[in-house]
């Protein structure tokens, strides 16, 4: 019995302990089932982490880009070599760019890379802007020079503000020449560099024909179809206007602002020769033009008596606003010519009523003298009121270095027809 019972006994631990074995060999199995379930999941979670990851970031890149952005701070300036993004520069916060168009917007597009050029720039780093960009030195003449900068140059918007800073030399054209700068085209905008930062200058050959002058028309009044109240001599039909205005743009002339005149006086920009100033005196039923110059994208200067109209009668992006005093266009106050106050009044008056019309019109930098009327001591006046330049009658073309204060201008009458003008232009 006692065999009997041992025999059971070690058949029964036997039997046991290979159930415990199958159990552990179970729980192996379950175990590693487990983890790979677990570790399935982790990677299911991962992938997901991932793509949720990466569609934020394309939804940001789709949200950043447009053809015109903005820098939101200080940031880097790329170039793509090989693959890789290299630092070659720092940009400013608030530097408006334009950037190449990009149809199909993909993670591919974390740096945008900037219209014309071979710089990007982090999608991180700008932010779409309804801002815009003067390209108006685009219908200037280059000189014929050719600059190559040094390295770790700082580039200068037109107010000479630090705009950006390139690691790498630059060869570029020159657009404006000034005393101590060179204005150059660079990343699809106008800025300049200093002379001392240019390594190297070449002459180059030049095929644009220049204008050795320019014509400056002068208009007063219009009058619009129906009204026959004024029959003077300086009152304009809207048929005259208009058909003026249609030939300048029919025949691409170029329309200047008072600045560009004077550059061209001082030789720092070459304008087309087919180029002309367009000037409004006083005021009076100035905002008849604006129709006219938006209809035809012309620009126009409108020498504004300042205490006569509100400036923002005259709101246009193509009217530049001027100064013909605040309260001096009066005649019979002097005894010379019609009387203009300018040329005889206390310079203290002439002083304030000239500042204040300058406070009045943004600082503006061009003056008109009323009546066409100056002197010596008119002059002198309206230099220390801070004004850069003046106009005047006298029908002769604007020449490089005639004295800006002495611009004169072709006073156009109610009888002068598209001829005329195209005379001034192309003749």
């Amino acid at each position: 019995m006692k065999v009997k019972s041992l025999r059971v006994l070690i058949i029964v631990t036997i039997f046991i302990s290979a159930i415990s074995i199958m159990s552990i060999i179970s729980g192996i199995f379950i175990y590693n089932d487990m983890k790979k379930i677990e570790e399935a999941s982790l990677d299911v979670s991962k992938t997901r982490k991932s793509l949720i990851k990466d569609e934020d970031i394309l939804i940001k890149i789709k949200s950043n880009y447009s053809s015109v952005v903005k820098t939101t701070k200080d940031t880097k300036l790329y170039i793509n070599d090989n693959g890789k993004y290299k630092d070659v520069g720092m940009i400013n916060k608030d530097n408006i760019l334009e950037l190449e168009v990009v149809d199909n917007i993909s993670l591919d597009n974390k740096y945008f890379k900037l219209l014309n050029s071979d710089y990007y720039i982090s999608y991180k780093d700008v932010t779409p802007t309804a801002d815009t960009i003067n390209k108006r030195y685009l219908n200037y003449i280059e000189f014929p020079i050719e600059v190559t900068t040094k390295e770790n140059v700082i580039y200068y918007d037109d107010s000479f503000n630090e705009i950006f800073t390139l690691k790498s030399p630059v060869t570029a054209r020159v657009i404006v020449n000034l005393d101590d700068y060179y204005g150059i085209s660079l990343l699809s905008r106008l800025v300049y560099v200093k002379k001392e930062d240019v390594s190297n200058t070449v002459e180059v050959d030049i095929s644009e024909e220049i204008a050795e002058s320019i014509p400056a028309i002068l208009y007063h009044f219009i009058y619009l179809d129906g009204d026959s109240s004024c029959n003077d001599i300086i009152c304009h039909s809207e048929e005259q206007i208009d058909s003026h205005f249609k030939f300048l743009s029919n025949n691409d002339v170029f329309t200047l602002n008072t600045s560009e005149v004077l550059s061209f006086i001082k030789g720092e920009i070459n304008l087309p020769k087919k180029s002309i100033l367009i000037t409004i005196d006083d005021g009076a039923r100035a905002e008849n033009f604006i129709p006219f110059l938006e209809k035809y994208q012309l620009n126009a200067t409108l020498f504004l008596v300042s205490s006569w109209y509100p400036v923002n009668k005259f709101e246009s992006s193509y009217l530049e606003i001027a100064s013909h005093t605040h309260n001096m266009h009066t005649t019979g106050v002097c005894l010379t010519g019609q009387g203009g106050g300018i040329n005889c009044l206390p310079e203290s008056e002439i002083l304030n009523d000239l500042k204040l019309s300058r406070e009045t019109l943004n600082n503006t930098k061009a003056f008109c003298f009323p009546f066409y009327e100056y002197s010596d001591y008119s002059i002198n006046l309206v230099k220390e009121a801070g004004f850069e330049m003046a106009f005047i009658g006298g029908s002769t073309k604007i020449k490089k270095g005639i004295d800006p204060y002495k611009i004169p201008r072709y006073p156009i009458l109610s009888s002068f027809g598209v001829e005329y003008i195209s005379n001034l232009v192309l003749g």
